[in-house]
């Protein structure tokens, strides 16, 4: 069973560089491109449920899903990371979200580090938030300033 999720989470990997739209967005660059202007780190206590997950033996992708909470939106995209490949010690997993159902938010951008921890299951190092407006200056990139 685990060695299914991480082939679901390089596929989902995969599937993040891969273009959605047709030949007209060709230019168009991807989520995972999108600049990055700053995120804003989350409290522990915001995403203290994915850390029991983390704890007893969840995913990296499994907690970064629990990190970010429901989707409601036309495209998510998942990106992991890890530090060595057959067994990893850290893993960086990124969630990027657009089309939300949201009159000012467009998308946000989550980024998840864990680290294995000495019993073999996964901690909650360190997570950070950033959203893209629908409108305002700077539509085209992720940051931490309130949307219009």
């Amino acid at each position: 069973m685990r060695s299914w999720r991480l082939g679901a989470s390089i596929v989902l990997g995969i599937a993040a560089l891969a273009p959605v739209a047709g030949p007209a967005d060709a230019r168009a660059p991807s989520l995972a491109q999108l600049p990055v202007a700053a995120m804003a780190t989350v409290p522990a206590a915001e995403y203290a449920t994915a850390s029991v997950l983390a704890e007893r033996g969840g995913t990296p992708v499994e907690v970064a899903l629990a990190v970010a909470g429901p989707f409601e939106g036309s495209a998510q995209h998942v990106v992991q990371v890890n530090r060595r490949a057959e067994a990893p010690t850290a893993s960086r997993v990124t969630v990027l979200r657009d089309g939300l159902l949201d009159d000012s938010i467009r998308g946000e951008r989550w980024e998840v580090l864990l680290e294995r921890t000495s019993a073999g299951s996964w901690a909650i190092s360190e997570v950070k938030r950033a959203w893209r407006c629908r409108r305002g200056a700077q539509p085209d990139r992720f940051s931490t300033v309130r949307c219009p």
